[in-house]
């Protein structure tokens, strides 16, 4: 890829630049064959390499969409160089995906490690490390690590997890509440909540302040509500591997606290489906034909499992229900266990009584009846409408896009399914399907449990 032009030079195109240079230095103070001219043509092909990478392998609803941080890649200042080099390796290794070009992708590989260098710089300099820039690097870095996985394995994406939320931590929440610091801040919530399903443990980052003041001045969307509901799981998750270790009357009191924790969730996702609904004229989604008629990737085994998937009226649409969808999967499911075990500790439990004036012994309630679960046993629809949309977005049209979307809803579903023997059918579909989403180009997939 060539340097650009001037259009002052337009008319001049036969010419070197180095004659230009003699005839006029108030554009050029360099030759080309110096080490600044080297410099500018290389930052140009890097970003052109980017540009081609957004055109290509995105499509234009994702890029075009104000919360989208990929876009930032080409839009923010270039004075941060790890954000130059690990945007261009981003790009150059989906573009190689793309089109099959092994060159490109260990090109992908020498920019990666060059940006990993220049972040550590970046870290290390005051005035760097606070930058938009340097943010967005980490974000395109720990993509890589999604798209290449280099270190064979979840630790290096993991890794930049952690340095994305202490980044973000260091940085403040006044950092992140308008502008590039919000967009890229919505993408790394996602990112350490799903950092925060894997080890169990919440993060600062779902403390009030962090959930509410960053959307002071942008509301928001259906999409970080249902992530709302999302991020309460770690701590929920976290105080469930707790009873075991509890008294029988502690572990009654905790299972009914964790209850009420997640009929208030159910009722925060409803409020963001009528929402949804309201505002669409037209319905959510509807049934259509799958076009596969046998199993989810060429080399499966048996018949499609689900004949009939869902059409979406949008992308955002889509992304926004495959997650709410899968999120009520593990809330539901958790809700079974946790009214299974109540009622096994209940029949354990000598009832607590109080002697009357009468001389009689009544029953004391400790703690109100739950509600009655009604639809909500029946989690496996929820688990359905997860698969039924998953051909949707892995359609080529929707590009890598539709891999990052579906990839989180999926293991979602697949932890919360897969402790059942009951469910076995579904979880291999759903294994089958993130073969299928590795495929496309998240090569972390291959590592995934």
């Amino acid at each position: 890829m060539a340097a650009s032009t001037p259009e002052s030079f337009s008319a001049s195109a036969d010419q070197s630049p180095a004659s230009l240079v003699q005839q006029d230095r108030r554009y050029y103070s360099f030759t080309e064959r110096s080490a600044a001219y080297a410099m500018i043509r290389t930052q140009n092909e890097r970003h052109n390499l980017v540009l081609a990478f957004l055109s290509t392998c995105l499509p234009s609803q994702l890029t075009s969409s104000p919360r989208s941080w990929i876009s930032l890649l080409a839009e923010l200042p270039t004075g941060v160089k790890a954000l130059e080099l690990a945007g261009a390796a981003v790009a150059a290794s989906a573009i190689g995906h793309r089109f099959q070009d092994p060159a490109m992708k260990r090109e992908s590989l020498s920019l990666y490690t060059q940006g990993l260098q220049q972040l550590q710089r970046a870290l290390w300099s005051r005035d760097l490390v606070r930058e938009d820039g340097t943010l967005a690097a980490c974000m395109a870095l720990s993509l890589y690590e999604a798209m290449e996985c280099p270190s064979a394995g979840p630790e290096g994406y993991f890794g930049h997890c952690r340095g994305l939320l202490a980044l973000v931590e260091a940085r403040g929440i006044d950092a992140h509440c308008s502008g590039a610091g919000h967009r890229l801040f919505l993408g790394v919530r996602t990112l350490g909540i799903l950092y925060s399903l894997e080890h169990q443990s919440p993060s600062f980052m779902f403390d009030s302040a962090w959930m509410e003041q960053p959307w002071e001045r942008i509301p928001k969307t259906f999409f970080s509500r249902v992530v709302d509901c999302l991020a309460q799981a770690p701590g929920i998750l976290q105080r469930v591997h707790l009873l075991p270790h509890l008294s029988p009357d502690l572990q009654i009191g905790l299972c009914h606290e964790l209850i009420r924790e997640c009929w208030t969730i159910d009722e925060q996702l409803d409020m963001v489906w009528n929402g949804m609904q309201d505002a669409m004229p037209d319905p959510l989604y509807r049934p259509v034909p799958s076009r596969q008629a046998h199993a989810l990737v060429d080399d499966g085994p048996g018949e499609n499992l689900f004949p009939v998937v869902l059409c979406f009226a949008n992308v955002e649409c889509a992304t926004t229900l495959i997650l709410l969808w899968a999120v009520r999967v593990m809330l539901w499911s958790g809700l079974c266990n946790l009214y299974n075990g109540l009622a096994v500790l209940e029949r354990l439990m000598p009832q607590v009584v109080d002697s009357s004036s009468d001389g009689t012994f009544t029953t004391r309630s400790v703690n109100p009846p739950v509600p009655d679960l009604g639809h909500r046993r029946d989690y496996l629809s929820m688990a359905h409408h997860v698969c039924q949309s998953v051909e949707y977005l892995l359609q080529d049209e929707l590009l890598l896009v539709g891999p990052l979307s579906v990839c989180l809803a999926v293991g979602i579903v697949i932890d919360s399914l897969r402790d059942q023997p009951r469910h076995a059918l579904e979880v291999a579909w759903l294994r089958e399907a993130l073969g299928a989403i590795q495929k496309k180009g998240l090569g972390l997939l291959e590592h995934s449990r």
